[in-house]
């Protein structure tokens, strides 16, 4: 359902062929404090993996920045309980979860870590 709200949205986003959209992913460093910005609202299991992942003494998931795409789930997630029902219709897709984890990891990996 997400996805065809995307498509038809005025604010001009589109998919590609294989049906992903580009956003923005941050990652900035603040003291000792890494904070990580994500375009939705991640799923807890999802938020605590990439936060164990980062390299500050205190680090920090913002959700809902520079996009608003809704949930963010795990595969093994997607549509497996009746209480996520509603969080599956407004989810990118059953990937998106993994991708913002490998894309988001790798952005930490490759940057500057905070000072200790």
């Amino acid at each position: 359902m997400l996805r065809q709200i995307v498509e038809l949205s005025p604010l001009g986003y589109s998919l590609d062929g294989d049906g992903n959209i580009r956003t923005r992913v941050n990652v900035v460093n603040l003291a000792n404090a890494q904070i990580l910005t994500i375009p939705g609202e991640a799923m807890p299991n999802i938020g605590y993996y990439l936060k164990r992942k980062m390299y500050g003494k205190h680090n920090l998931l913002f959700g809902l920045t520079n996009d608003a795409f809704g949930y963010i789930m795990a595969k093994v997630d997607w549509d497996s309980f009746d209480r996520y029902e509603y969080i599956t219709r407004t989810c990118l897709g059953e990937r998106t979860g993994e991708i913002l984890i490998e894309e988001s990891l790798m952005l930490v990996d490759k940057g500057p870590r905070p000072s200790q």
